[in-house]
């Protein structure tokens, strides 16, 4: 293989991958990227054999070839360079790497030891614009479970239904739903998958996620569509000269729907920057009983506090526009935050069904999102 490129885009290619590489792999190949000739470009590929993600740039083909590089040893040396242009070539299990002012020699192994890229054929593909993908990926990654013993719960699920694309997830203590348009008819997104749906590990939609908001950070993110094709085992995220493969996680999602509260004895409105600001203060004084923290409400007050025996206690009183029968209820004031900081929302709605009864979270002025909360028991 021979070929040259620019060194910033080459740098910018490797920076996309290289979190996908781990450093400490099973396998020596999976610490390497693939370098490959591609029609005319030049491929980058890293795997972690639960994902894979591949990014093209323009290069000069002298010599069709491949071969994998150590990813970290290449990445720092062509960020640090200052050559302009930068000409790959590949000899034997080395690769050397020449420019104007710098010259190395890398070693490698060869491209047959790299993991066979898979294939993803299924359903009809649905695009959806970067900007609401991603900002619908993280209103909800936060409520994966970390915790492998229910594997489906470690995912999200993606769920087509007429011309939406519903993002969930939840670790059996809160769920988080959003749901984005798509760019296209109802018949484009009837055949997404057999089911209708997938569950795509966190990590990897957690991924896409930060390449979306580096690749289109100062752009107009409404124009650049996302491509999302649902195979047998596989779903290909595609945007740009940038693709995403991930494995699907086996098994059924639970029926989320029955979980979300239908019924409430009291419903606030609160201003969200105010209420952010009664949690973080509480939870100074709670941390220490599990960041349990104390809502009372009433038609004329919204308290929140916190008390530990160690520390002292806290209270603050909200403004709010409440509605219903007066109570007080508990709950993980960490999974409060993760709710209010995704929100873009001055305002949010919090609807509680009892005191022993989960609460939702969602906003009048922010389409989409809806946030379920277990409550904690209160002594």
């Amino acid at each position: 293989m021979k070929l040259s490129c620019k060194r910033e885009k080459l740098s910018l290619g490797l920076s996309i991958v290289g979190r996908m590489v781990k450093q400490r792999a099973t396998l020596p190949v999976l610490s390497n990227v693939l370098l490959s000739s591609d029609k005319g470009q030049l491929k980058i590929v890293a795997t972690d054999l639960e994902a894979t993600v591949s990014h093209w740039i323009g290069a000069k083909i002298d010599e069709e070839g491949a071969i994998t590089v150590p990813a970290r040893t290449l990445a720092e040396y062509i960020a640090t360079s200052t050559d302009e242009t930068v000409t790959l070539v590949s000899e034997g299990a080395d690769v050397s790497v020449k420019g104007s002012r710098h010259f190395a020699t890398i070693k490698g192994l060869p491209a047959e030891e790299f993991p066979i890229i898979p294939q993803v054929k299924g359903g009809k593909p649905i695009k959806v614009k970067a900007e609401k993908l991603k900002n619908a990926i993280n209103c909800v990654v936060m409520a994966a479970a970390q915790d492998e013993t229910r594997p489906v719960l470690t995912g999200v699920l993606l769920k087509v239904k007429g011309e939406k694309l519903f993002l969930v997830a939840t670790d059996s203590y809160r769920l988080a739903e959003k749901t984005v348009p798509l760019d296209g008819s109802a018949e484009m997104s009837s055949d997404f998958s057999q089911k209708g749906e997938v569950i795509i590990p966190q990590r990897t939609l957690a991924d896409v996620a930060r390449v979306l908001s580096s690749l289109t950070a100062g752009e107009s993110q409404d124009e650049t569509d996302v491509e999302i094709v649902a195979g047998e085992n596989q779903v290909q995220f595609k945007f740009g000269e940038i693709e995403f493969i991930s494995r699907q996680i086996e098994g059924a999602f639970p029926d989320y729907e029955q979980i979300i509260p239908k019924d409430f004895v009291m419903k606030c409105e609160i201003d969200k920057n105010e209420f952010v600001e009664a949690i973080k203060m509480a939870n100074i004084f709670a941390r220490e009983a599990g960041n349990n923290v104390k809502i009372s409400v009433s038609e004329s007050d919204f308290l929140v506090s916190a008390i530990s025996a160690q520390v002292g206690n806290s209270e603050t009183h909200i403004k709010a526009v409440s509605k219903g029968s007066s109570l007080s209820i508990a709950f993980n004031a960490r999974y409060l935050l993760d709710a209010l900081t995704v929100m873009n929302a001055e305002r949010v709605n919090f609807d509680l069904s009892g005191s022993l009864s989960p609460g939702l979270i969602y906003s009048k002025d922010e389409e989409g999102f809806r946030y379920v909360v277990m409550p904690l028991r209160s002594e």
